[in-house]
Order: C-alpha cells, then sequence, then structure tokens
C-alpha cells in the first residue's frame, strides 16, 4: 500500500521520519499530483545518526525517481526548493 511521505510541492520541506527495519526494505518514488515530476524536482535522502542529526546519503530527482532502501535505520525526505515533487512509498 503507497504511503503519501512528503506533499506534493515546491518548496523546500522535510518529511516525518521513516525507520526502516532489518529485512525490510522501502522502496520510495518521486510523484507529482497532475502532471510528471518536474525536471528540476530533487529531494535527499537523509539517515539520522545516533545523537540526531541527519545525513545526505543519496538523491531522487526526475531522472532517477526511484529507489529501495534496504539498510535499517531511521530516514527522512527533504525537497530542495524548485522542482514539483512529491514523495511516497511503495
Amino acid at each position: 500500500m503507497a504511503t503519501q511521505l512528503l506533499a506534493v510541492g515546491s518548496t523546500a520541506a522535510s518529511s516525518s521520519d521513516l525507520v526502516v527495519a532489518a529485512g525490510t526494505p522501502v522502496t520510495v518514488v518521486l510523484n507529482n499530483t497532475a502532471a510528471a515530476v518536474d525536471g528540476d524536482a530533487q529531494v535527499k535522502i537523509e539517515i539520522k545518526d545516533p545523537v540526531g542529526a541527519y545525513f545526505e546519503m543519496a538523491r531522487l530527482t526526475s531522472s532517477l525517481p526511484a529507489t529501495s532502501i534496504s539498510a535499517s535505520g531511521t530516514y527522512r525526505f527533504t525537497r530542495i526548493a524548485g522542482g514539483d515533487c512529491g514523495v511516497f512509498s511503495a
């Protein structure tokens, strides 16, 4: 079942935390409400360290709109202002 993690928009924004459990990979995908994802769309995939800081580990873009996260941990998704997009998990 698909879950919207980051609402569609074009301003800078971060999602709530997503916890990925060991052995339970999660596929994350860029989306848009009424059209294809903007060519300028960029969302950082960030992992949370033990003291609560986030570090970028990858990006979703219009040319790489989906990936699977298989490592356990706490993640969030941060949109770079500009392209209209959101992120959902499948």
